[in-house]
């Protein structure tokens, strides 16, 4: 189980995980690898958390995470620059938009679960477009 407290000072209040942060770790590493899989979920917000959570308990498994083939660079962009680049949310956009629509027209479900595919998509999409969006520098040619 996962506690958390809130203290609340002169500066608003503090949120701090009191027991289990490499449990905390691993539910997030799982979220985010279901988001991998399932359209509409979105991966990143559980991936950062994770990395938030492994961080504090194993610097070396937050190095390792890190250094991932397929999710590290975007880990390190959030890390370093605290955003995303503009290609990777346009491309989240696209997988989600192809795989809920293929899902939505093509798959043999009832219609109140296309419903839900449908509003977990829109819940996705609104993550990523809240995240902050790091923007290529232009040089001079």
């Amino acid at each position: 189980m996962i506690r958390i407290s809130c203290r609340v000072d002169g500066h608003g209040p503090q949120w701090r995980v009191l027991r289990r942060p490499w449990s905390s770790a691993a539910v997030f590493f799982g979220l985010g690898m279901v988001g991998v899989v399932l359209p509409g979920i979105p991966t990143t917000p559980f991936l950062l958390l994770m990395c938030y959570f492994l961080i504090r308990v194993s610097p070396r498994l937050h190095a390792k995470a890190l250094a991932w083939p397929v999710v590290g660079k975007p880990l390190r962009d959030w890390h370093e620059k605290q955003g995303v680049h503009y290609h990777i949310k346009v491309l989240a956009y696209l997988l989600v938009a192809l795989l809920v629509g293929y899902t939505i027209i093509f798959g043999d479900l009832h219609v109140s679960v296309k419903a839900v595919i449908f509003v977990l998509s829109i819940v996705g999409i609104a993550v990523v477009v809240r995240l902050p969006t790091i923007h290529r520098k232009r040089g001079c040619s």
